[in-house]
């Protein structure tokens, strides 16, 4: 995993912010660093060392200005995970000469690709995938991405071309983003090195902070939180004309349209099983995420077995848990997996003092606003793997957006039923359900009403606002002229459907998966850690959406074919699990454990003030700690609070 940035300009003043902005992405990779400065005029091209470049390499070290004439500068941060020797740094060149790339992410399908470009005629000389990429690009160009099974952002100058060629991988698991105006063009991995240059304002996007604040939007296109800085969507690849300067941007994946298949578990079991296989694929030690859900346990179970196969070694586990929390507390259920695959597992119990201690580093890296104190206890997994030295972890991520994990499908499941064979067939399914969960018979019923019926929008709008997992801002805490912008913009998110395939397809693509994975890439990579995510294979993700609903939700289970699949795999007490909990925290308590803090962050000096209404929201913030820790959006005020901040100062840089 590494960290990437580059400046298309014509002066030496748009590309010398250059080192610096590879600089704010150390910690994506402490190993290594390279920069490429070239001319694509003439063709030219010089490859730097920085200070933490390997010796060996011979480089020249980076000149204090760029070099005349350059309209293209690259850089690379590497954390080593294949080939740890000077094989791996980048950017990385052809034998050629005439592409270089720097690259961000794991071609897991690496070393069968090697061996089919080999029978055409390629030579390698590392063990890296990086040379994989070149050569592959080399042979078969933009199709190249077709063939790769992974998760990857990277930009490949093509001297002869004179493009710069970005792709980011199907399901958008690695980060690209990018500003683009006044004869520039630059990118990095997170948007905090974006800042760094000059022409890059800290600037919120007004819209999409307040539809976070109220409707509950998180990322569902290409917009970010910051005024003038995009993201490249997942299945996405960029091109910029090096001779004008004018970029393109194109879609070159989508998910296929599903030609039915039969549910087969063992067959489905060897998807998930190869898919674990490849990403345990490391020149480092590998670890797994373990929640005590399926999904991880899954993954845990499978790796188990893999490296029982392989004579793999050691293989640990990192936990959060709340054994003191009732309602939370997962112990029980990652016992019960530990003891079944003998894996080592390692926990740790966070505490609201940790939570305040560790804030403004969460949000500074997070770069965005987040929704929930969730994405806390995934920081703390990743902390706990970097204290082991544990730098790849396999996670669950995806599973739920994929294979219908989240009771709200149950919403679009019962419109299809209802739909397909009628009111009383739903109401049946519904009750399988209840009895499945034990959730209100109440909540079943509302979602399929919520789905299947033309309610006005004020009753759906209701609806929401009451079975939300993530509080939303009540509108009337807005200051008025800032609300009325905003409300010709409709969410994706929570729109009524009848179907779950189109549910799942809008949580895959727009609604849920794009934000849980920056979340997670920006966590584990605050630790220098690479977090791989079996269930986002796209064979595996074909092969999931080509399933009849009834293959996902049976029987009033979610997830039904991974259940099935995972038979004699992992224990019974975890595979029939009834609760559905995800990185849940205790988070009222802790906002009611540091309500002070809280009250002083959103008190005079808000940065959020003038967005609100001074009177609505001044009676709002009083009343007890208790009280203020149950207020609908409260996590998301504070955390757009703590984000408006991080802006100020990337603006005072």
């Amino acid at each position: 995993m590494c960290g990437i940035a580059g400046v298309v300009g014509r002066s030496p003043e748009a590309l010398g912010p250059l080192p610096a902005m590879t600089a704010a992405l150390r910690h994506r990779g402490p190993d290594d660093e390279g920069y490429l400065f070239a001319d694509s005029r003439s063709g030219t091209a010089s490859a730097y060392a920085g200070a933490d470049t390997l010796p060996v390499l011979g480089l020249p070290r980076l000149p204090d200005a760029p070099p005349a004439g350059a309209d293209l500068a690259l850089g690379h941060r590497r954390l080593s995970i294949i080939d740890l020797g000077p094989g791996g740094h980048g950017p990385m060149r052809s034998p050629d000469g005439t592409l270089w790339v720097t690259y961000n992410g794991e071609i897991f399908n690496y070393r069968e690709l090697r061996d089919e470009l080999r029978a055409l005629g390629h030579a390698f000389h590392t063990a890296s995938d990086t040379e994989v990429l070149l050569a592959a690009y080399r042979e078969w160009g933009e199709d190249s991405l077709s063939r790769f099974n992974g998760m990857w952002a990277f930009a490949l100058y093509d001297a002869a071309a004179r493009r710069l060629f970005c792709a980011r991988d199907r399901f958008g698991v690695k980060p690209f983003h990018y500003h683009a105006g006044d004869g520039l063009f630059a990118f990095a991995s997170e948007i905090k090195a974006l800042l760094i240059h000059p022409a890059v304002r800290a600037s919120p996007h007004e819209p999409t902070l307040r539809a976070f604040l109220v409707q509950g939007a998180l990322h569902e296109g290409a917009e970010t939180f910051y005024d003038g800085i995009l993201s490249l969507p997942g299945g996405h690849h960029l091109a910029v004309d090096l001779r004008t300067g004018a970029h393109e941007v194109r879609r070159w994946y989508d998910l296929p349209a599903p030609s039915p298949v039969s549910a087969d578990p063992a067959a489905f079991r060897e998807i998930v099983t190869d898919a674990v296989r490849l990403r345990l694929r490391s020149d480092v030690d590998v670890g797994t995420c373990l929640s005590g859900g399926l999904d991880s346990s899954s993954i845990v179970a499978l790796t188990a077995r893999l490296r029982d196969r392989d004579g793999g070694g050691r293989h640990r586990s990192f936990s959060v848990l709340y054994p003191d929390d009732e309602g939370l507390d997962e112990s029980a259920h990652v016992c019960a997996v530990v003891a079944a695959t003998g894996v080592e597992g390692i926990r740790a119990t966070p505490t609201s003092a940790d939570l305040l201690a560790d804030l403004p580093a969460l949000v500074r890296h997070q770069d965005e606003p987040f929704p929930s104190a969730g994405v806390y206890s995934q920081w703390r997994v990743m902390a706990l793997a970097r204290e082991a030295g544990v730098p790849v972890l396999l996670d669950g991520q995806g599973a739920d957006e994929v294979l219908a994990g989240y009771h709200y499908h149950y919403g679009p499941h019962l419109a299809s039923v209802a739909a397909e064979r009628g009111l009383a067939a739903a109401l049946a399914e519904a009750r399988r359900a209840h009895e499945v969960t034990r959730r209100p018979w109440s909540f079943f019923l509302g979602l399929l009403a919520y789905h299947a019926v033309p309610l006005p929008a004020g009753l759906r709008a209701r609806a929401v606002a009451r079975q939300a997992t993530q509080g939303r801002v009540p509108p009337h805490l807005l200051a008025p002229d800032w609300s009325a912008e905003g409300r010709a913009r409709t969410a994706e998110r929570h729109r009524p459907r009848t179907r779950l395939r189109a549910e799942l397809r809008a949580g895959i693509l727009t609604t849920s998966l794009p934000p849980l994975l920056r979340y997670e890439d920006r966590n584990s990579m605050a630790f220098s850690v690479e977090a791989r995510t079996p269930f986002l294979d796209y064979r595996l993700v074909e092969r999931a959406q080509a399933l009849p609903s009834a293959d996902l939700i049976r029987g009033g289970w979610t997830k039904a074919i991974l259940r099935e699949a995972m038979r004699g795999i992992v224990p019974e007490s975890v595979l029939w699990r009834r609760d559905k909990l995800g990185f849940a925290t205790p988070e009222v308590r802790w906002l009611r454990e540091i309500a002070p803090q809280v009250r002083e962050w959103l008190g005079r000096e808000s940065r959020l003030a003038p967005r609100l209404d001074a009177s609505a929201f001044g009676t709002w913030l009083a009343g007890s700690d208790a009280e203020l820790a149950r207020r609908p959006g409260l996590w998301r005020l504070l955390s757009a609070e703590l984000w408006l901040r991080h802006v100020e100062s990337a603006r005072a840089r």
